[in-house]
């Protein structure tokens, strides 16, 4: 998974957010603008894991899963001055930098039943990495 890391805080973020002006209220093409100005990646054909929406928060926030095809040279963010750091996690070490605890056990099996989906193998376990300034995820 490509999790998000707040430089100065560490704070774990998934790429994503609500649809602009630009977007037509299309939460993909939302998706798609959100990946590429937060973590400057490129994805395949996105699969709906399912929505949530917390507590007092308008509306819901969908969650997809897509293979990842093309990581560029990390953006910086105009707000700060500076880039995200971006790292390749397997499913149960993106979920424990999120630190949900017990609920964490359905989104997780949502993932997996996309992974499966996807055609994408089980990540092994190990160390989380930061991948290169511009990766083809293709090959």
């Amino acid at each position: 998974m490509l999790v998000l890391l707040d430089p100065d805080t560490g704070t774990a973020s998934l790429p994503g957010g609500a649809p602009g002006p630009g977007d037509r209220e299309d939460p993909l093409l939302a998706l798609r603008r959100k990946a590429r100005e937060e973590a400057a990646a490129e994805f395949g054909e996105p699969l709906l894991l399912g929505h949530f929406s917390g507590p007092g928060e308008p509306g819901v926030r969908l969650r997809h899963a897509a293979a990842l095809t093309r990581l560029g040279p990390p953006p910086v963010d105009p707000v700060t001055g500076r880039a995200r750091i971006r790292i390749l996690a397997a499913p149960e070490q993106a979920l424990e930098l999120f630190d949900r605890g017990p609920q964490t056990t359905d989104p997780l099996a949502a993932v997996h039943r996309a992974r499966a989906r996807l055609g994408i193998p089980r990540a092994v376990r190990r160390p989380v990495t930061e991948p290169a300034d511009d990766t083809d995820l293709t090959t």
